[in-house]
């Protein structure tokens, strides 16, 4: 069984985006290599910039609320939305709320992915 916690450090700390990350599943430590889930939270502001990667990434909103462009089409997702970003799209998010926001992120690579993110 493997278990992690977000009582400790994050594991990535982007101040400059006010955006921090826990690791609860490296793709190293998933059995086929091919899966990630993180937690990413956002201050008051905080944002994660436009780019786009080779693998398909999930998010479902737990706290807050934030605006997200995916493929050039912005919408806002609160508390209980769930969304799905395809292979390759552009994506960008920011923090509209007041308090924190946050998502549980779930990452993942196709067999054809060239994408070496976790494994490096």
């Amino acid at each position: 069984m493997k278990s992690n916690s977000l009582h400790r450090p994050p594991d990535w700390d982007t101040r400059e985006w006010r955006n921090v990350s826990w690791s609860l599943l490296a793709r190293t430590t998933s059995s086929g290599r091919n899966l990630a889930v993180l937690v990413q939270r956002f201050e008051p502001g905080g944002a994660f910039a436009e780019h786009a990667h080779d693998l398909e990434q999930f998010f479902f909103v737990t706290q807050g609320e934030l605006e997200m462009t995916i493929g050039g089409r912005s919408a806002v997702y609160r508390a209980g939305d769930f969304v799905a970003v395809e292979r390759n799209e552009p994506h960008a998010g920011r923090n509209l709320s007041t308090g924190i926001a946050e998502l549980l992120v779930l990452d993942y690579w196709p067999p054809d992915s060239q994408n070496r993110i976790g494994l490096e």
